[in-house]
């Protein structure tokens, strides 16, 4: 063991002019280089495993998923694709009522406009228009005649705030009342929308029998989801004051029939 303790190392050049060296090692020194170097090695490969994609090559795919951290985040990026989906969705519907909404009222003005602007129709009007037409606007005002054997009723509680006034591009009837009040379906139906616009808040569209159609816009919550089918006096939203264009807390109700707005006074029993 003592003839082990020291070394030699001779360093022999091949350019033969040149002498050889001779460096001589104790086994102690031998040791500490050896260790120095196995530290150095370690560092230099714990440095690449952890701050390169090195670990993606020399270990295997199992040894990544089956950590916690790798399922929490696979998790997180499942919960973040269905909440990017739901964005999409609840974007795509939002733009499908807003042309539908634009489209009726463009429609509506445009008729109103043109009306207003013909001539043909001044004469008619000062004349008294169609006798027909006008018998049928006075049996309905004086009977309130609905023609369809549906009914509404009133939506939610509170006082009638502004009437129909389609010239002025009011198409419904506005209720104040207390914010978070309930909304009651009008009439039975199914729920064609429900959902949330820049400019209508939270809103809920039914379709009803008989090509009626009812809208509640402004609301603070909506309680019911699009495609469930509801019944009369059926719970389906809180009133608000969501949406840009409101001033206060209360309900828009809006009665189309036959993709026409209708004045939901003559169409409301118990009003």
């Amino acid at each position: 063991m003592k003839k082990l303790t020291k070394f030699s190392v001779v360093f022999v050049p091949h350019d033969p002019s040149t002498g050889t060296k001779t460096v001589k090692l104790s086994f102690a020194k031998i040791a500490l280089i050896f260790s120095l170097y196995s530290i150095i090695i370690i560092l230099i490969g714990f440095y690449f495993i952890t701050y390169t994609s090195l670990d993606k090559l020399l270990l295997p795919d199992s040894y990544f998923y089956n950590t916690t951290e790798k399922i929490q985040m696979r998790k997180l990026n499942e919960k973040i694709i269905n909440l990017a989906n739901e964005v999409q969705k609840l974007k795509s519907n939002n733009e499908r009522l807003r042309n539908i909404i634009q489209q009726n009222d463009s429609t509506i003005l445009n008729r109103n406009n043109s009306q207003q602007n013909n001539p043909e129709n001044k004469t008619r009007k000062s004349a008294g228009g169609y006798v027909l037409e006008a018998f049928l606007q006075f049996y309905n005002k004086i009977f309130n005649f609905q023609p369809s054997t549906i009914s509404f009723i009133k939506p939610t509680d509170g006082y009638l705030s502004r009437k129909f006034d389609p010239e002025n591009g009011h198409l419904g009837i506005d209720f104040a009342t207390k914010e978070n009040n309930p909304i009651f379906a009008s009439a039975g139906g199914y729920i064609s929308f429900a959902g949330y616009t820049h400019e209508y808040g939270y809103v809920v569209v039914i379709n009803h029998p008989d090509n009626f159609i009812s809208r509640y816009m402004h609301c603070a919550m909506i309680v019911k989801k699009q495609g469930e089918k509801v019944l009369q006096g059926e719970l389906i939203a809180l009133a608000g004051n969501s949406g840009t264009r409101t001033s206060g807390t209360h309900l828009h109700f809006e009665i189309w029939l036959n993709g026409r707005p209708v004045d939901p006074e003559k169409f409301l029993i118990k009003f």
